[in-house]
């Protein structure tokens, strides 16, 4: 059911504000993210040289979300989803603003960015399914395609944006300025959150005596919602294995400066925003189901690609980032469709734990094999790892998406450019 039929007029106009100032706050708090652990996962394995060193920094950002994302998901189904960001925002801004005190005092930069990047976690651990209960409760239905897209391409334009800076400016400026950044961006989130307004009333329900008795009543459609979960999570895996091994590749395989490193990330950006744009014509072509596995494999190729050589790397990567914008609008889209709107917090909490627990696993496992033989066989792994969970998880999804096409095709299964 769109949000449209549901809500008073006044309320759908509260809805097009919450999306006009939802995907800027997407964009400004990524960007800070990225700048904090670009800048930290520099110093750390300047300090150990070795993958393994900056694998367990994002190994810290990832378990107490892995703990915590559930627990929390269950808390946002049950409190105001605005309030829950804005409280999460203004609690990392302070964490984020902390790391700065404790490097001017004169603590040890490893220890400091370990700690801060793990209370931003925590934190982190709740606004995720705050955020996406609070999507799923503002933005109409049939219009989810068309704000993924743009909250995807806003998120992550922010994340590519200032990871592509983060390396020149450790080098002309220091890690410091970047952590008070971060801790601003978290302000500015917090801000634009809380003018959205409180959560608008919906339109007066239809009463029972209004209903024909004996009109018929169709079951239930019952969603797929772990497989689709599944087919999210698979990029969570990626995106934390790669943000690793893509490090070491660059400093330490290619021996360059962390110059390419924002050169990288940009030519990512770049092809993840086009994605991103493109997506809305993309998706009349392709059923959704279709297009998340699609754009997943056309990603893998790539990443099979980037560690042939560095002039490989800066060439593929912009279609990686094209492919992968494809495969994770679509995956977002189906699965958010598909999640009732009382249970969106845990499932998106538990979809975050699952995809960084796994992705916990898999760093640990990939790093160690970069640092026994050489990191192209962590992405050769990273790749044959994703491509056997999204082709599982296709066939798996076959037959359900298949009968419940015939029932709903619309409003659960069509990435919509509406």
């Amino acid at each position: 059911m769109s949000l449209d039929s549901t809500l008073t007029p006044d309320a759908v106009r509260s809805s097009r504000l919450a999306e006009r100032l939802l995907v800027p706050a997407g964009f400004v708090t990524t960007a800070g993210n990225a700048f904090q652990i670009t800048a930290a996962a520099i110093l750390v394995f300047h300090a150990e040289q070795t993958t393994l060193a900056v694998g367990w920094l994002f190994i810290a950002v990832s378990i107490p979300q892995v703990a915590l994302a559930l627990l929390f998901g269950k808390l946002v189904d049950r409190v105001d989803r605005r309030m829950l960001c804005v409280a999460a925002d203004l609690v990392s801004a302070m964490t984020a603003f902390a790391l700065p005190v404790w490097l001017w005092i004169g603590g040890p930069a490893n220890l400091g960015s370990y700690i801060a990047n793990f209370m931003l976690a925590c934190t982190a651990a709740l606004f995720m399914p705050a955020s996406n209960g609070l999507i799923k409760e503002r933005i109409a239905d049939d219009r989810l395609g068309k704000f993924n897209s743009h909250f995807e391409m806003a998120s992550n334009a922010g994340m590519l944006l200032a990871s592509s800076l983060a390396g020149f400016l450790v080098i002309w400026f220091g890690a410091t300025p970047l952590f008070i950044f971060n801790s601003l961006t978290f302000v500015l989130s917090a801000v634009l959150v809380y003018a959205i307004g409180r959560k608008p009333a919906k339109a007066p329900v239809v009463t029972e005596a209004a209903v024909d008795p004996s009109a018929p009543v169709e079951a239930p459609v019952q969603q797929p919602i772990k497989r689709l979960a599944l087919l999210y999570a698979n990029g969570n895996i990626g995106l934390m294995v790669a943000n690793v091994i893509l490090t070491t590749l660059i400093l330490q395989t290619f021996d360059q400066g962390a110059w390419m490193i924002g050169v990288v990330d940009a030519l990512a950006g770049v092809g993840f925003i086009v994605g991103a744009a493109a997506y809305g014509k993309v998706s009349k072509r392709f059923k959704g189901i279709h297009l998340a596995v699609l754009g997943t494999l056309g990603n893998l190729i790539c990443l099979a690609i980037q560690p042939l050589h560095y002039i490989a790397l800066m060439a593929a990567i912009p279609f990686a980032g094209f492919c992968f914008a494809q495969g994770r609008i679509a995956a977002r889209t189906l699965l958010m469709r598909a999640s009732p709107e009382d249970r969106v917090g845990r499932i998106f909490g538990g979809t975050q734990a699952v995809g960084l627990g796994l992705g916990v696993g898999a760093t640990v496992g990939l790093s160690a094999l970069a640092d026994a033989t050489t990191v192209p066989y962590a992405f050769w792994g990273l790749a044959i790892l994703q491509g056997v969970i999204v082709i599982g998880t296709y066939f798996s999804l076959a037959k359900p998406l298949s009968a419940q096409e015939k029932k709903q095709p619309t409003e659960v299964l069509e990435a919509t450019a509406a």
